[in-house]
């Protein structure tokens, strides 16, 4: 009984964190469907970095996923990521979302992992970025930064 319930834990996770890591390398074109927010974050930053994290709350409901090569090569230093999310994933049952994401940017290539936990010494905490995103709409999020000095995170129009 023990061998079951472990294994539908693991199934519970593995789908929850593939909702949660849901992202994609979309054309920049890209238009999201009506019950869609897509998230392009463009990285202006002074060097590549490992895995870019981003945990979030879409209206109280706290969520967290990532971005990574799976050829274990870094995140371009200039780089557009972009996260497709939906209305159902979001939890959301209206047209509009009380958005909140804070990012984190980890410095060195590590394996992902679905709780998201990194080493200290590498990760880099961002300000959190808040706003009343609305489904059928696009926004553009630029980090800039190095490792010293560290990363801000900003919505541009």
């Amino acid at each position: 009984m023990k061998k079951i319930g472990a294994a539908i834990a693991a199934i519970v996770a593995l789908a929850l964190g593939s909702i949660a890591i849901y992202s994609q390398t979309i054309s920049s074109e890209s238009v999201p469907a009506d019950d869609e927010i897509t998230l392009h974050i463009q990285l202006d930053t002074e060097e590549d970095v490992g895995l870019l994290i981003y945990d979030y709350c879409a209206n109280g409901h706290e969520y967290s996923g990532g971005i990574s090569n799976a050829d274990r090569s870094l995140l371009k230093r200039n780089e557009e990521l972009i996260v497709v999310w939906n209305q159902q994933a979001l939890n959301n049952p209206s047209d509009t979302v009380d958005l909140s994401i804070q990012f984190r940017i980890i410095t060195e290539y590590v394996d992902p992992n679905y709780e998201n936990i990194y080493p200290e010494e590498i990760t880099r905490y961002l300000d959190s970025v808040s706003w009343d995103a609305h489904l059928g709409e696009s926004y553009f999020i630029t980090i800039t930064g190095d490792q010293t000095n560290g990363y801000t995170a900003a919505l541009t129009q």
